[in-house]
């Protein structure tokens, strides 16, 4: 059951895919439109964005080649600046980063389902398939992704399917318009920068699995920027044909504006369809993170003697405990609810701990030549940006963010023993 070179570079490619692609690029849209009513400026928007994103992914390609270990900026973070830093990452990411996603990809899979189902029976949907997942990746790693590569070609096919059909669609195509340049429209770009960002973010989904993946620093680096630039194509296309055939003011505020595609082309027919196919896309979204997270928590297990439990795995690679523990920890979320509060007060440090595994590439590297700094810059300044403006527009759930942080880096202490 071992997969070739070239499948593992597929497999690996897939689950940079799975996580990047989510109901980011299919609600952003209609809250920008909102704000900046002009086609060209929300498609530079999305150009802008990946840009950004592929600057992260060249920086993690090179740091992928220099520290070949899974476990992503725990791993990163710890060796370019201390363990400290580090544990911090791991911990808040296996929560903020993967658990309450999971949760909110799961609950947006039920959601989606076109059945008439009370929101008790949505909520044991989300945990069932949560339940499911879990049961798929004790079969090992090689049979896991060989199933999420399913899921994965079925996700893309609902984009290209959109994105095809506006293509040969018969009816009237609307003018893509120009922003007029003021200093309100800079700002509200600044904004929906955030927003796309969060729509672009996973694209360092395979640096999280590099000790299970066979030559992964020839892998790995390259899964990471073929994956970014294939979303981004996506994403570019994807908004291009909704702008063209959906009026901006039916966009304006929506947050199904993927939906109103799929009606746009197809009628109710299509409609019903789309709300199918973003359920299944929701499934490859849940299963990339089961596979990551569990092997963040078996690195940390690793390197902190009171985590050891973690790190045990069963005859075939899976960190049988770990992937249990994370799986308890979204169905938390997805009972309480409480993933939208924990990603709105602690979220912004996912990006903070990104932005400071970048500029520790810079820092430590900087002599060597080839090192990505044009595109880098992009995504440093907006990754900047949307810390201080995190800071600045919800400053009372940023102080809570940081006291939350305090908490949990007061517990190195005791991990580390």
């Amino acid at each position: 059951m071992s997969l070739s070179r070239t499948g593992w570079l597929l497999s690996a490619t897939f689950l940079v895919i799975a996580n990047m692609i989510g109901t980011g690029i299919y609600t952003t849209t209609g809250f920008i439109v909102a704000e900046l009513p002009a086609g060209v400026g929300v498609l530079f928007l999305w150009m802008l964005g990946g840009v950004a994103a592929l600057g992260g992914a060249l920086a993690y390609a090179e740091l992928a080649k220099r520290y070949p270990r899974s476990g992503g900026e725990y791993h990163f973070l710890r060796t370019l600046y201390h363990p400290f830093l580090g544990y911090l990452a791991g911990m808040v990411s296996l929560v903020a980063g993967f658990a309450a996603p999971i949760a909110a990809s799961a609950y947006t899979f039920a959601a989606y389902l076109p059945l008439p189902l009370s929101e008790i029976e949505r909520k044991l949907a989300a945990a069932g398939l949560v339940l499911a997942l879990i049961g798929v990746h004790t079969l090992g790693l090689t049979r896991s992704a060989r199933i999420q590569n399913v899921f994965v070609i079925l996700k893309i096919s609902l984009l290209v399917s959109l994105i095809l059909g506006a293509l040969f669609f018969v009816g009237e195509p609307q003018e893509l318009t120009c922003p007029r340049w003021s200093w309100d429209t800079l700002q509200v770009s600044a904004t929906s920068l955030i927003f796309i960002s969060f729509a672009y973010s996973g694209w360092n989904a395979a640096a999280y699995i590099m000790s299970e993946i066979p030559e992964a620093t020839r892998i790995v680096p390259k899964a990471i920027i073929i994956g970014t630039l294939s979303v981004m194509g996506l994403y570019v296309a994807f908004n291009w044909a909704l702008l063209r055939y959906v009026p901006l003011e039916e966009l304006s505020g929506e947050t199904v504006v993927g939906r109103l595609l799929a009606k746009r082309l197809w009628g109710e027919v299509g409609e019903a369809i789309f709300g199918w196919g973003v359920s299944i896309a929701m499934v490859s979204s849940v299963s990339a993170m089961l596979m990551i997270a569990p092997r963040v928590a078996s690195v940390m297990g690793e390197d902190f003697a009171l985590l050891r439990t973690l790190s045990q795995r069963t005859q075939r690679g899976v960190p049988l405990r770990a992937l249990v523990g994370v799986g308890l920890l979204a169905w938390i979320f997805i009972f309480s609810a409480a993933f939208d509060a924990v990603l709105n007060y602690i979220g912004f440090t996912l990006s903070l701990f990104a932005g400071l595994t970048v500029l520790g590439l810079f820092l430590r590297h900087y002599r060597e030549k080839g090192l990505p700094w044009d595109v880098g810059i992009v995504f440093l300044s907006l990754t900047a940006w949307m810390v201080i403006n995190n800071f600045w527009s919800r400053p009372w759930e940023s102080v809570a963010g940081v006291i939350t942080l305090i908490a949990i880096g007061s517990s190195y202490l005791w991990a580390r023993r």
